[in-house]
């Protein structure tokens, strides 16, 4: 699209939104935007990139049209101000924002330097019936930073970076929506929860998948520990081991074979990595929690259908590209 067209085909499609909104910008000459949208049905995901701007929804617009709609703001890069139901804030990267499209609301994003670096953002709309707290604490939420760099806000922010950045990981299917959606409602319900005296107003289900949520991360930031099991996961979380390994056979896994899996997986991505050639096969499985090379090895070719050197040796000949390997193989969608 022509420089100059770039600002009026995004106002256009602003304007034309079941939000409806105006914008106005210091770059309407050129005006470069980026836009993934995600469909998940009954809530959508959208990633935004474009240069400093402001934008504002009337009490004309809501007239006008309004789906009476949840919207989560993840700031990814830039600087950002909003204003709604009187408060106003402003606030940087890594941080979330609440607001709804039933009330006037005014907003900025401002690139952080000079650099020409865009502004980004993810957006998660949800209609109001799935709002996971209570209708009556929503006005003290809306237009107030919350973080995403801890509790459940970093889960949030791993979990809308993860599935806008490749949704097709997680499959194509109805079922595979109303997951994700049951998941991003749940962890926006656990977000309010730090910030609000409401956690035991949300479901217990939601309670007990947001458990899980909270489990596999700290499975993935320990992986490396060789005294990584089911005993001390449990024990951090306060919970009992039986109660742990039922999360688990509710998700039709265990634990032990759930860490295994992320282990091996580590373990092979290292092996065709002709960067790390020279590293010894033992020290890369004690690398991830594997003390014994026999068990690694036995494990590795169970998974694999070839041993961990099988695999180096086919990266090093096909001078680094991806491996073949068998394809009955547990493959583990993690990002880490």
């Amino acid at each position: 699209m022509p420089p100059q067209e770039r600002f009026d085909w995004w106002f256009g499609l602003k304007s034309a939104s079941p939000i409806a909104t105006t914008l106005r910008s210091d770059f309407t000459d050129d005006f470069p935007v980026a836009v993934d949208h995600v469909d998940l049905g009954a809530a959508t995901l959208t990633t935004m990139s474009y240069p400093s701007a402001e934008v504002r929804r009337t009490a004309r617009h809501i007239r006008r049209g309004d789906p009476g709609s949840l919207q989560v703001s993840l700031t990814l890069q830039g600087l950002s101000g909003f204003e709604q139901a009187g408060r106003n804030v402003r606030f940087g990267a890594g941080n979330f924002l609440l607001y709804e499209s039933s009330s006037p609301f005014e907003g900025w994003m401002r690139r952080h330097d000079e650099s020409g670096a865009p502004t980004r953002s993810i957006v998660a709309t949800l209609p109001m019936h799935l709002l996971p707290f209570p209708a009556d604490r929503l006005p003290d939420l809306v237009s107030r930073p919350l973080s995403g760099r801890e509790g459940f806000g970093a889960l949030l922010s791993h979990f809308m970076c993860q599935v806008v950045d490749d949704p097709g990981q997680f499959g194509d299917t109805p079922a595979t929506s109303d997951r994700l959606t049951h998941t991003l409602v749940d962890l926006v319900g656990h977000l309010a929860a730090q910030y609000m005296d409401v956690e035991r107003s949300l479901p217990a289900e939601s309670r007990t998948r947001a458990l899980l949520l909270r489990v596999q991360s700290h499975v993935r930031r320990h992986l490396r520990d060789p005294g990584l099991n089911p005993d001390s996961i449990a024990a951090a979380h306060h919970i009992s081991t039986r109660y742990l390994h039922r999360l688990f056979q509710e998700q039709g896994l265990t634990v032990s074979s759930w860490i295994r899996q992320l282990r091996l997986e580590r373990c092979r991505r290292a092996l065709a990595n002709p960067a790390l050639a020279g590293v010894p096969v033992g020290a890369i499985a004690a690398r991830w929690g594997f003390t014994q090379p026999a068990v690694f090895t036995r494990a590795f070719r169970a998974a694999y259908g070839l041993t961990p050197s099988e695999v180096r040796a086919r990266t090093l000949l096909s001078d680094g590209s991806a491996l073949a390997v068998n394809k009955s193989a547990p493959m583990v969608n993690d990002a880490g």
